[in-house]
């Protein structure tokens, strides 16, 4: 999978709208499905050009989970996953200079739910910072809440 942004929002706002320089990413998932178990994992990089000597670190994202469906309705799929995942920053530069408060490297832990039917989707989780290594000075995660949701206009 590809992706290029085009400029958007500011970096010199506080905090930044956006990387204010256009923005490639790449990535990719890989899955495996049983009749109850499924694992998957994907890969993926944000890549960030300059602006005026300013870059945000580029970003590489990493996730690994596995799930199995739980008893539910007709028409209906309901299944619990856990997944670990994680971001890697390199640091940013900010009118030429490094901010060596900047970028590093988290990993979570992600228990969540997953409920789906033919027309929609929703999955809702909680992360868990299982490792922080931030380089400098920055405030750490306790955790983050994740939600999903998509609705498809397939018509049949």
């Amino acid at each position: 999978m590809t992706n290029i942004t085009v400029p958007t929002g500011s970096v010199k706002k506080n905090p930044p709208t956006g990387f204010g320089s256009p923005s490639l990413f790449l990535g990719g998932t890989y899955y495996h499905v049983l009749v109850d178990w499924f694992v998957f994992t994907s890969q993926g990089a944000v890549l960030t050009c300059s602006d005026h000597g300013t870059k945000f670190g580029d970003q590489f994202l990493y996730q690994f989970g596995l799930g199995r469906n739980i008893p539910s309705p007709e028409g209906w799929i309901y299944a619990w996953m856990v997944e670990i995942d994680g971001q890697y920053n390199k640091k940013n530069r900010i009118d030429g200079v490094i901010d060596h408060d900047s970028g590093g490297n988290v990993i979570y832990a992600t228990p969540s739910l997953w409920i789906s039917s033919e027309e929609m989707l929703l999955q809702f989780g909680v992360s868990f910072p299982i490792n922080q290594n931030l380089f400098g000075h920055q405030r750490k995660f306790d955790y983050a809440l994740n939600f999903n949701f998509a609705w498809s206009f397939y018509d049949k």
